[in-house]
């Protein structure tokens, strides 16, 4: 039985491996405190920024990566994950992305270069917690930041996706940086061999998720609810092949993800009083396709 649930897991991690542009992950260097694999983030700049960094060691030299740890973690409590993705972060006159976009056309070498330094990796069992043991079956992480966490239960084994709702909402505490809205995971997808659910915030039993189907008849097609049937893999397949290669989430987070803010008016002691919340809106895949 623990080979049947596993083998899905290891299917969908050699798909990325071979196929979706991402190495493989390890909780070697991870920082859990920080919930950051900081040598990955100052391998990718380093290969991408060299003489940005070059001047970073020269104002704060062996103090740069504390000083680059504490900066991205202000910028990110400022204005939010998603914002320091694209715009990277700024300190004393240096300018640091710590993520590169694929260029429109392959014409300069060095976007080219920039973007294919990035580092994508994949990452089994993901041990999170400064808490506890408890692990996420897979995240997804984009030069040392995770991006995307991923539940995968498998009917051969009794589970389906909504076990994977209950873990994210019941098993995983929002307290914890890692979970922390915009500041580090970016998206939760619960997943099984038929269906798959979204959300982008966690929120305990309040945790509300939107289905992540292609529709029974296929993208594009008039059909009811889940997938259609897959003859050459699972009905899910299309979460990993086509939506979470490397290029696509690139360009999801480039263009396609969106920080919606709304005022909401309360009446407290008697008072008007407007509450601002936010909302990140990850594209359903109907949107995608």
């Amino acid at each position: 039985m623990e080979y049947k649930e596993k083998r899905f897991e290891y299917d969908i991690e050699t798909s990325l491996l071979l196929s979706g542009g991402y190495t493989k992950g390890d909780m070697s260097t991870y920082d859990k405190s920080n919930a950051i694999d900081l040598p990955k983030l100052i391998s990718f700049i380093k290969a991408s920024q060299e003489n940005e960094w070059n001047r970073y060691e020269l104002i704060y030299g062996i103090d740069a990566e504390r000083r680059l740890l504490k900066r991205f973690n202000e910028e990110v409590n400022t204005h939010g994950l998603l914002h320091v993705l694209r715009n990277g972060i700024s300190d004393r006159g240096v300018k640091l992305k710590v993520c590169s976009f694929k260029p429109e056309s392959t014409l300069n070498q060095k976007l080219v270069d920039s973007y294919n330094a990035n580092i994508m990796t994949v990452t089994r069992q993901f041990a999170y917690s400064t808490e506890n043991k408890n692990t996420i079956d897979m995240a997804l992480s984009l030069n040392g930041i995770p991006v995307v966490a991923l539940e995968l239960k498998n009917q051969i084994t009794g589970q389906s996706v909504e076990n994977a709702k209950a873990q994210f909402m019941y098993d995983r505490n929002p307290k914890e940086l890692c979970f922390h809205f915009n500041k580090r995971f970016l998206v939760y997808f619960a997943v099984d061999l038929y269906e798959v659910a979204m959300t982008t915030t966690l929120k305990k039993n309040e945790t509300f998720f939107l289905p992540f189907n292609q529709g029974s008849g296929g993208a594009g097609n008039v059909g009811g609810a889940g997938n259609p049937e897959n003859p050459d893999g699972y009905n899910t397949s299309y979460l990993w092949e086509e939506v979470l290669t490397k290029d696509s989430l690139m360009n999801i987070i480039q263009r396609f993800l969106h920080v919606s803010v709304e005022k909401v008016k309360e009446i407290k002691n008697g008072e008007e009083v407007f509450k601002t919340s936010q909302k990140l809106i990850f594209p359903r895949y109907h949107q995608l396709d």
